[in-house]
């Protein structure tokens, strides 16, 4: 369930810091899903990332976050392209995109109607998963990797959340509010079937 190890290659354009006006709601999801427990602390990094679309790309957390509380501005990237071929985003900001950046990406590229990409960790979800129905991707791969982005745009249907095979979930809408609600009440299902009183 590690995450943070970086396999593609960054070209910073501008060390501008996002200044999207959406940037506070999404500083508000992660900390709500820092606080519910999808965003779990493994080995001194909160795992998971969030994004939102924003003009021809996407605002995404950074790499390697200490917490997901109280995040600053600093703490986000502008994804402005992302060259295949090369393996390189290019980017505004001040530090590396979150090292799942290729997984949003592609969803973004794939779903027109998805503004919103939450990804985050959840032991009970997925335990859980086939008993609730979800979505599983076929295979397992490394995190970070194409092969894992890809895996998750070949589920098919209008599934809004994927369970990553031993890995973790990604919820998706068209509205952030959209992704964090249906991570949420995804995780109170969970929680139910695992025996647990779940939150309100």
């Amino acid at each position: 369930m590690k995450e943070g190890k970086i396999r593609f290659n960054t070209v910073f354009v501008s060390d501008r810091i996002p200044s999207d006006s959406k940037l506070g709601e999404l500083k508000k999801w992660s900390k709500i899903f820092q606080e519910s427990g999808l965003t779990p602390e493994v080995q001194g990094n909160f795992t998971g990332n969030l994004s939102f679309r924003s003009k021809d790309g996407f605002v995404i957390t950074a790499s390697g976050l200490k917490d997901k509380e109280d995040l600053e501005d600093i703490c986000f990237v502008y994804v402005k392209a992302y060259v295949e071929k090369y393996n390189t985003f290019f980017v505004e900001g001040q530090t590396n995109p979150s090292s799942e950046s290729i997984m949003h990406h592609l969803i973004y590229n794939a779903c027109g109607d998805v503004n919103a990409v939450f990804h985050g960790h959840n032991d009970a979800i997925i335990a859980h998963a086939e008993e609730l129905g979800l979505p599983i991707t076929e295979k397992e791969y490394a995190s970070g990797t194409v092969e894992l982005a890809k895996e998750v745009v070949k589920v098919p249907g209008d599934h809004k959340l994927i369970v990553l095979r031993n890995h973790g979930f990604v919820s998706l809408g068209n509205t952030m509010k959209e992704a964090g609600e249906l991570a949420l009440a995804t995780l109170n299902q969970s929680k139910k079937a695992n025996g647990a009183t779940p939150s309100s």
